[in-house]
């Protein structure tokens, strides 16, 4: 049996469905003044990649876009979309998951052909990539935080801290106790793209 020993406990809150939630404060720098703006009730999402916000909040706390139409955030929904759409149009179940499966780790490429190929428009979430200066999650601080946003004005998500924020700590969570154990991970070998990754982590105001 691992044990693991965590420096930090605190309280989680849930969702309507049951998820948990934790708040996350971002602070970006704008000269040498620290903007700070604290979103509370985001999703731990451990199947989410990257840390999701709403355009509006980026866009009025500065945000600066580092690339804009990409990536492309997928879910199982959409996959389960388009492979419906595919078998309605003649393909077998098959065929639609083996055409799915040639644009693995090609998200764009596979929104393009979906439409140009079979006119399917409804899946996958064109977004922009965004850099903030540091968020702070629980008494930690990351340092150059990637985030992805919405690139239309008019779509709103649930916002989420995905994978490139998580796999920086060793998380437990006590869920009868509504509480949630933390310390940082120093030793982990990122497994995430490395254009999501974000910077150095430290204790907040040490």
């Amino acid at each position: 049996m691992i044990s693991i020993e965590y420096h930090i406990k605190d309280s989680i809150s849930f969702d309507n469905s049951g998820r948990p939630t934790v708040s996350l404060t971002l602070l970006q720098k704008h000269e040498n003044i620290y903007r700070k703006y604290r979103i509370d009730n985001m999703l731990i999402d451990t199947g989410a990649v990257l840390t999701s916000i709403n355009k509006k909040v980026a866009d009025v706390n500065g945000y600066p876009i580092i690339k804009h139409n990409e990536p492309i955030l997928m879910g199982f929904n959409d996959f389960g979309r388009a492979i419906r759409s595919l078998v309605n149009q003649g393909k077998t179940d098959a065929e639609a998951k083996s055409y799915l499966a040639q644009f693995a780790g090609r998200s764009k490429d596979l929104l393009e052909s979906l439409k140009n190929n079979h006119n399917i428009t409804d899946i996958g979430l064109v977004c922009d990539l965004r850099r903030i200066s540091c968020v702070v999650f629980f008494d930690y601080i990351i340092e150059d935080v990637i985030i992805a946003t919405p690139s239309d004005d008019d779509v709103i998500i649930a916002e989420v801290i995905g994978m490139n924020i998580l796999e920086k700590f060793h998380i437990g969570f006590d869920f009868i106790n509504s509480s949630l154990y933390l310390n940082d991970n120093i030793s982990y070998d990122s497994q995430i793209n490395p254009d999501f990754r974000c910077g150095s982590v430290s204790l907040y105001n040490t």
